[in-house]
């Protein structure tokens, strides 16, 4: 319509999603933008943006070469264009002892071709993930093939090429129904596995027994192998301390005699154990109450409740008041955050139901200044 002839609100856009998306979604940006938005010269927000929107394509692994009688796979091809750019590759320098420890282990049984597995043991906040990135960007920088895989769907969104272990693996959601992985042998996901330097498996602590069991199962079929997981380098990783295998109506002696830990495959694993709370590094107390909290050693009262000491909570009044002062104390002055929303990222709330992400979300829009609009 000639009403909007400038093109900075489509670049302001752009420069906010390049500082938090990723590469691959910075285009399906710009495509939106040309389809929908009409910007009066396209080409020039294209010359300035074509770095940012192209850099994961600068660093396409090309050692992983197959002979010329092997079909290059959809799964295979997939798992060879898995984006890691440069700050990836400097992960391993910024390790602590306990990480680097792990990921030196690890990748000298990987490269020694050897057949061990591990289960990286770590409560929250010691950057199991930060450890995960680190090997894989060197595996998948050298052209090698990784699979990696969680037990749930929040947690296979974390890591580039993550998916859950019942998609990957073909494995039956009702575990007690079907104890079979429906892959075949000449299948391309059992090519992909054959030809994968590392499996990592993430957030293990939910996946039941039952599940690893026929996980194993699968890999010593694949790789005509009677050693435990098949002699592949299997990484499994997670933290018993928090969310254990959900069994509908189950006792929590049932949940525990579900658990992985209490399969035979449980003493064939390498236990790595990561001790230093990075998420917390400037308020040790917090981690090690929560630590305390995990292992079962904080004093309870009568009812088998904790009392959370006074620097740590909000008393609660009504509801109303008591998120006014939780958001008060996490967001202090809004209009601070209008003209600078970069911010906030850093900032946020959490809660265990979605009906109080809307409420407490709803409450937050009202204290921002100005009018909302859609």
């Amino acid at each position: 319509m000639g009403l909007l002839q400038s093109d900075t609100h489509l670049e302001d856009t752009l420069n906010e999603a390049a500082a938090f998306q990723m590469f691959s979604s910075l285009r399906t940006l710009f495509a939106i933008l040309l389809a929908y938005c009409s910007p009066s010269n396209p080409r020039v927000i294209w010359e300035k943006y074509e770095a940012k929107m192209s850099r994961d394509f600068e660093r396409v692994p090309d050692g992983f070469i197959l002979s010329h009688d092997e079909r290059l796979t959809r799964e295979i091809w997939s798992e060879l264009r898995i984006q890691f750019t440069e700050q990836d590759l400097l992960l391993p320098s910024k390790l602590n002892i306990g990480q680097r420890y792990a990921y030196d282990v690890i990748l000298q049984e990987v490269f020694s071709s050897g057949n061990s597995s591990f289960f990286v043991d770590g409560p929250g906040g010691t950057s199991k993930t930060f450890l995960y990135r680190s090997i894989l960007a060197t595996l998948r920088s050298q052209g090698f093939i990784t699979i990696v895989v969680a037990s749930s769907g929040v947690a296979a969104s974390i890591i580039p090429g993550e998916m859950t272990a019942h998609s990957r693996f073909k494995i039956s959601l009702d575990i007690f129904a079907s104890k079979v992985c429906h892959i075949s042998k000449q299948s391309s996901v059992a090519k992909l596995i054959i030809m994968a330097k590392l499996i990592l498996w993430d957030e293990v602590s939910m996946a039941k027994r039952d599940t690893i069991e026929v996980f194993d199962r699968l890999l010593r079929d694949v790789m005509d192998s009677n050693l435990p997981f098949g002699g592949k380098v299997v990484v499994f990783g997670g933290d018993f301390h928090q969310t254990l295998p959900v069994i509908q109506n189950a006792t929590k002696d049932q949940q525990i005699e579900a658990s992985s830990v209490n399969s035979p495959l449980w003493s064939t694993l390498r236990k790595l154990i990561l001790t230093e709370n990075m998420r917390d590094i400037s308020d040790s107390h917090c981690s090690d109450f929560l630590l305390r909290i995990g292992e079962g050693c904080k004093q309870k009262d009568e009812d088998g409740k904790i009392t959370l000491s006074k620097d740590i909570s909000i008393p609660f009044d009504n509801k109303v008041d008591s998120l006014n002062r939780l958001m008060d104390f996490g967001f202090l002055d809004l209009s601070v955050y209008s003209s600078d929303p970069y911010q906030i990222t850093n900032r946020c709330i959490l809660t265990s139901k979605n009906t109080c992400v809307d409420d407490i979300n709803e409450m937050i829009i009202d204290r921002f200044p100005g009018q909302p609009f859609v």
